[in-house]
């Protein structure tokens, strides 16, 4: 039983990386937007909780959003990383509490913003798939809580 644990949370660890690699951007290089799809169940749900009125995407209207910043000129570069992480598993769901840092210039100075990321997950026809995302980035008066960092 404890080899199935590890590995469904290497499975875990793997979607989550595979998610932040696929929105990365750069000026040589745009998000991965065929491999982001493929990571969600259905439409998925990503929610934006920085803002008095949360901003809700499907996976496809974010997609959308963020190509058009691109497209626009209004972004030139996205990184972001996972810094720690806790990860709750129940038969064929699981949560994860990721905590990332990101960057919206290149040259950011150390150390780049950080935030939360809560995400949901679903075991379906052999493989886990992110059902739903929803983020806050930490700022004045909203701290990462210690325990996150374990």
């Amino acid at each position: 039983m404890k080899a199935v644990c590890i590995m469904t949370n290497l499975q875990i660890d793997h979607l989550t990386q595979k998610f932040y690699e696929s929105i990365c951007f750069s000026q040589e290089k745009y998000p991965n937007i065929d491999q982001l799809q493929e990571l969600f169940y259905g439409d998925g749900k990503l929610v934006n909780g920085n803002f008095d009125n949360p901003l809700e995407f499907t996976v496809q209207s974010y997609i959308q959003a963020i190509m058009h910043q691109i497209e626009e000129g209004n972004a030139e570069f996205y990184s972001i990383q996972e810094i720690a992480d806790v990860t709750e598993v129940f038969g064929n769901t699981a949560h994860r509490v990721s905590v990332y840092e990101h960057a919206s210039i290149s040259n950011a100075p150390q150390p780049w913003k950080r935030g939360v990321n809560y995400i949901q997950f679903i075991f379906s026809d052999g493989a886990w798939k992110i059902i739903s995302m929803l983020w806050n980035d930490e700022k004045e008066g909203l701290k990462i809580p210690e325990e996150y960092f374990v």
